[in-house]
Parts: C-alpha cells; structure tokens; sequence
C-alpha cells in the first residue's frame, strides 16, 4: 500500500513539473512570437521613415514615427535576453536620430521626383502606411484629431504629388531633347492625375492651370512657388 502511495505521489509530482515546464515553453514561444512581431514592425517603420525623409521638407509626421520606433525597441530590449548589445545600439541611434529630428523644423535635399512607376507606386504606398501609423497613434490617445487630419492632409498631398511631380519631370526631360509628343503625354498624364483627385489643396487648381499652358505652347514650365521641388527645379532650369 505504501509503495502504491509513492508510486502516485511521483507521478502526480511528475506532472505538475511537466506542466510546470509546459507552461514555460508556452511563455517562451509566446515571447518570441512577440519578437519576431515586433522586428518585423520595426522594420516595415524604418522603411516607411526612410520614405518619409527622403520625400517630405516638413519632419512632423517622421517625428511621430520615430518615437514608435523607439518605444517598439524599448519593448523588444524588454523581451531579449542574449542580444541585449545590438538592440541597445539600435536604441541609441533611434534616440539620437529622434533629437535631430527635433532640431530640424524642415529638410534639405528631399525629392517627390522618382525615375519610375514602380518608384511611384514603392512611394505611395508608405505614404499611405504612415498615415495608418499615425491613425493607429490618434486611436491609442498619441496625437489629436486636428494632429491627425493635418499630418493625414499632408501625406495625401504627397502621395498624389509624388506622381504628378515625376510626370512632370519627365516631361521636361522630353523637352529638354526636343521630343514634344512625348512631353506632352506626360504632361497630360500629370493633369488628369490633378483633376482626378478631391484634394482641396489649392495649389491642385493652379497647377491643373499652369499645365494646360504648358500643353497649349504658351509657358515652358510650372511657377516655382507651386511645386518647390530642387530636382524638379534643376530640371525646368535646363529649358
């Protein structure tokens, strides 16, 4: 009878200890999950900045996607615990990286000029994420509503220029060689662009105008103040 009672005590004893182990294993694949989550976010947001400071003058909104990049590698840093270095780093440079946006109201050397469609298409589609980013940051109380539609106005503006602004390009570039049809194929493709869209911009107006000029002969390029684009700028002052 007593060997009977410790025979049962080992195995009740066995399996509390395999739950025991059951339940860490549980705890540490649900840790990794979250991981590898969280990297994979981490990366989709650095593409989606590097876009954002390559493409927009103002640093608002890449700003506003930094620090969720920060505070994602806060978390990650919480969870690692044998590649605490490299993320630490990472943290590091995302911090420093975050001041210097702060010191900067606006950027030199950015572009919505592209060399394709494909380039187009890359672009306009993180413009579109970083605007579901910063609605996910209004829904989880990080900005304002009037934040909100500000930022979302102007990532809309980019996202429909980011075309226009590369048609335009490369319709000076087919009259920069004397190739007028083509210019104008490209011109008319950045006016239907404009005219397709509901964006209230004003400039939409001006620049739906100007291009009709440009397509009737009687101007050569668009006025300065409309599109301030440097490379697009460099372009119109080679015709």
């Amino acid at each position: 009878m007593l060997l009977l009672f410790i025979l049962v005590l080992v195995m009740i004893v066995a399996l509390v200890l395999m739950s025991f182990a059951n339940r860490a294993q549980q705890r540490e694949r649900a840790k990794r999950q979250r991981q590898r989550q969280l990297r994979l976010q981490i990366e989709l947001m650095e593409e989606v900045l590097d876009c954002l400071l390559k493409t927009l003058t103002n640093t608002d909104v890449a700003k506003h996607i930094n620090t969720e990049i920060v505070n994602l590698l806060e978390e990650v840093l919480e969870l690692e615990q044998h590649n605490q270095a490299h993320f630490e780093t990472l943290l590091t440079n995302c911090r420093a990286r975050g001041e210097a946006l702060d010191n900067s109201e606006s950027r030199a050397n950015v572009s919505l000029l592209r060399e394709s469609d494909l380039q187009i298409a890359q672009t306009q589609d993180y413009l579109s994420q970083a605007a579901q980013l910063l609605r996910n940051q209004q829904q989880q109380g990080k900005l304002s509503s009037e934040e909100l539609s500000a930022y979302v106005k102007d990532l809309s503006w980019a996202n429909l220029m980011v075309g226009v602004v590369t048609f335009i390009g490369q319709g000076y570039r087919a009259s920069g060689r004397g190739d007028i049809f083509t210019a104008t194929g490209f011109y008319k493709k950045a006016q239907n662009a404009l005219i397709k869209s509901m964006h209230t911009d004003p400039r939409r107006m001006r620049l739906i105008k100007e291009l009709g000029e440009i397509i009737a002969g009687t101007r050569k390029t668009l006025s300065e103040d409309l599109v301030a684009d440097e490379k697009l700028l460099e372009q119109a002052q080679l015709l």
